[in-house]
């Protein structure tokens, strides 16, 4: 587990499963990550704002790569 890893897999369940933007910010969410990862400090837990950037970053990413 890395915080660029966790961000990522985030990033796919948000888009990929259509769920809300919110989720990363949910507690049951955030202690899921916490139980998979228990070494982990909340800095390294994805936000609501992070997960939403890097979707929005990868999507500009994306579009300039269709040109």
């Amino acid at each position: 587990f890395s915080k660029d890893g966790i961000l990522k897999g985030a990033a796919e369940l948000v888009v990929c499963d259509d769920q809300s933007l919110t989720l990363p910010g949910k507690a049951l969410f955030r202690n899921c990550l916490v139980a998979m990862w228990p070494t982990t400090i909340k800095s390294n837990l994805p936000s609501q704002h992070d997960v939403s950037n890097y979707i929005h970053n990868s999507f500009v990413v994306f579009l300039h790569e269709l040109k």
